[in-house]
């Protein structure tokens, strides 16, 4: 299945000022990701969970961290059932960019929505893990039928608040909602790109300051989950007036 190009943002008040990855290592980056989203697009489905219980799993495609030039790639794929969930909710909840931090609280400290184009937004997210980290992203949502949609997200900066550790350089990430009978299924594919660690300082960080890529996509799951499930939920409408986006991200 052709999913389309498309870009998730995240954008963040104030100055992004962290240093870039260096010329060959960002190359690598983008031929890793080149690479996985033509295997994205060949697939012809997307595995569809259902039952009556939630499942998630986290699995890691290949060796993590992948070795570049100068930084270390991750890559990792999370699924999860939400069962009573709806599509049409799930879908509302997730583009209600201005409360993000109040349906994730574990990994988003703040977020705002900036601007609007139909299915694109751009918003201000600051994360809590692997530090505090201000992300400037590109979101468009793509929308297959009733029952189907994809999403994916292209970080345009990254910018960690305090030392610059290099935890977090790029963020990409890739959604797939499928409603069925007893709930929707969820698959995510995050790809991110971190300074070069060696093996003990990688260890330490993963323990003690949270340099885990699949603790943070796995926490995202379940407070979707646990969010869209929450008695009593309400997502308010989408701010009138939100300004156009302007041009689109390069990718």
């Amino acid at each position: 299945m052709n999913l389309g190009r498309f870009s998730l943002c995240f954008i963040v008040a104030g100055c992004l000022c962290a240093q870039p990855p260096k010329p060959q290592t960002q190359h690598e980056f983008e031929a890793y990701v080149q690479s996985a989203e033509a295997r994205m697009d060949a697939r012809k489905a997307v595995p569809v969970a259902s039952g009556q219980k939630a499942v998630q799993t986290i699995e890691a495609n290949g060796p993590n961290p992948h070795k570049l030039s100068g930084g270390q790639l991750y890559d990792w794929i999370g699924t999860v059932f939400i069962p009573g969930a709806s599509l049409e909710k799930l879908v509302r909840m997730l583009q209600d960019y201005d409360h993000r931090a109040t349906y994730f609280p574990e990994t988003i400290a703040s977020s705002k929505l900036l601007c609007r184009d139909g299915n694109r937004f751009r918003y201000t997210m600051q994360l809590k893990e692997p530090a505090t980290i201000d992300v400037e992203s590109d979101v468009l949502w793509d929308p297959v039928n009733d029952h189907r949609c994809h999403c994916r997200s292209y970080s345009l900066k990254t910018a960690e608040v305090g030392k610059d550790h290099g935890y977090l350089r790029e963020l990409y990430s890739y959604w797939w909602f499928a409603e069925v009978d007893k709930g929707v299924s969820v698959q995510a594919e995050t790809i991110t790109l971190s300074d070069e660690f060696g093996g003990m300082t990688r260890a330490l960080g993963s323990m003690l300051m949270g340099i885990n890529p699949e603790k943070s996509l796995k926490h995202s799951l379940s407070s979707m989950r646990e969010s869209v499930l929450k008695p009593g939920l309400e997502i308010p409408a989408p701010p009138q007036g939100t300004p156009a986006c302007g041009q689109a991200s390069s990718r």
